[in-house]
């Protein structure tokens, strides 16, 4: 997907060149054979394969602590069952803890995997995590505590790149998107963001402005002084000249035509007009910029949007502070920033979003995953190898939680299990990448699809992993 800033204003020479992408590690015919795939009927690859039309990827950088949220540990010792009580769901058998009381109504509509577990690259810092959930690839750049290095066109593409390049949005829509904020560790933006090797064609268009607040939307309107004809008459114009200059130029031309469609396409800028929902359906998300963007991933994917990744407004690694757009990396005061801010943010967007889904008739067609980059730590107050204070929890990436729903993949079960005390998977193990591997299958994208990197040695989508199929 194209990547046009929404804070830049465009002169008409960026106009003319607008699309203007690297295409390294994709020919004309590669484009061709992938738009002739996505069009001819789907062979048979086992459950749930293709159910999703979309995806809606909630990504709780920071991490919240599984043990207070998801996956209560009612009967462990006091040091780990922390301050909150287990209450009951509409999942016979599923309990959540009381700081998500709007989501156990939700139940009957998502499936928990609390059996997720990963070693990451390093220490058990937030960097290296996050490029694996975010890439499916180990880092291989980042320093040996696995802190956060820049983003380059050496990394590996994100999900949504790769979701944008072999499941594209019909023209006129966005195939992928980033909202709410940019992710970052520390003083590092951008892990595991963008396209790296398979080119800026496939960044996601990112909205990170407050949609509390009406939303800037020139980079998807056209100048006063230029109509849609003389800009495609620009485009056609450029096309030509390219084509007699340089061998493959011409693979340029699907990349002007697409930012040419999103700009003629009403539906494209409209989604972003979450103004014109009710009061009513936006004070139901809640009026923070978490809930909004929410409201607005579900617009975008109402509007044919294939991917769309809203991000917790606070970093990783960010000291958690009171307030809606707190972080979740509670070294310290994890309670009372979970029960007085972080838990009623999420909890009354996400239980918004799962029943405007499905009361719309989305749900079925739209695959909605909650998870952080990892979990935290079953003993309060305990340092493991980070700064932690009273009443905080450590990171954990041995294990914890995400959340599934929609997408054909049926709500109200549990799949797999940790140990007592929350610190290990005890049942089921899911690695990440079989996370991933799994979201791709439901989108109809194999998982054995490979593309190619700047030495043209074939990557699949995934370092290792499978499906996990007992999803379905």
């Amino acid at each position: 997907m194209l990547s046009i800033q929404t804070s830049a204003k465009k002169t008409r020479r960026e106009l003319l060149t607008v699309g203007g992408v690297s295409l390294l590690g994709l020919s004309l015919p590669d484009v061709l054979r992938y738009q002739a795939r996505a069009q001819s009927p789907r062979q048979h690859h086992g459950a749930g394969f293709g159910r999703a039309q979309s995806l809606i990827f909630l990504y709780l950088q920071g991490s919240p602590s599984h043990i207070d949220t998801w996956d209560p540990k009612p009967d462990a010792p006091a040091e780990v069952r922390g301050e909150f009580d287990p209450i009951a769901t509409t999942a016979p058998g599923m309990m959540l803890s009381e700081v998500l009381p709007r989501l156990s109504h939700q139940a009957h509509r998502f499936t928990l995997v609390r059996s997720l577990g990963v070693k990451p690259r390093g220490l058990a810092n937030h960097g290296a995590a996050i490029y694996m959930l975010m890439t499916g690839y180990d880092p291989s750049n980042f320093t040996p505590t696995g802190l956060s290095v820049p983003p380059s066109r050496e990394d590996l593409p994100s999900v949504g790149a790769l979701v944008a390049r072999f499941r594209p949005s019909q023209r006129g829509a966005m195939s992928n998107v980033s909202l709410c904020g940019p992710v970052r560790e520390g003083s590092v933006t951008g892990v595991g963001q963008f396209a790296g090797i398979l080119g800026g064609a496939y960044n996601p268009f990112q909205m990170y402005d407050d949609p509390t607040l009406p939303l800037p939307l020139q980079s998807l309107s056209l100048p006063t002084d230029i109509t849609l004809g003389r800009l495609q008459a620009r485009i056609d114009l450029r096309g030509r000249l390219g084509n007699g200059i340089a061998l493959g130029q011409a693979d340029f031309d699907g990349y002007y035509q697409q930012a040419f469609s999103l700009i003629e396409s009403a539906s494209a800028a409209s989604a972003f007009r979450i103004d014109l929902e009710t009061p009513t359906m936006r004070e139901s998300y809640g009026l923070t910029k978490w809930g909004q963007s929410c409201l607005l991933a579900r617009r975008l994917i109402e509007r044919g949007s294939r991917f769309v990744q809203v991000n917790w407004p606070s970093g990783s690694d960010t000291e958690p502070a009171a307030g809606p757009d707190g972080s979740w990396d509670t070294h310290r005061n994890n309670f009372p920033m979970l029960r007085d801010w972080r838990c009623p943010v999420f909890d009354r967007a996400l239980s918004a979003l799962l029943e405007d889904l499905a009361s719309r008739g989305l749900l079925e067609s739209t695959l909605v995953v909650a998870v952080g980059e990892f979990g935290r730590s079953p003993r309060i107050g305990a340092p493991t190898t980070n700064n932690v204070g009273p009443g905080g929890r450590d990171h954990w990436p041995a294990c914890y939680t995400c959340l599934l729903a929609g997408g054909g993949i049926p709500g109200g079960r549990v799949y797999g299990a940790s140990d007592r005390h929350g610190a290990y998977p005890e049942r089921q193990p899911v690695h990440p990448y079989d996370l991933l591997c799994t979201l791709y299958h439901a989108l109809g994208i194999d998982q054995a699809t490979e593309y190619r990197d700047h030495l043209q040695r074939p990557r699949r989508l995934v370092e290792h992993g499978g499906v996990v199929n007992g999803l379905w």
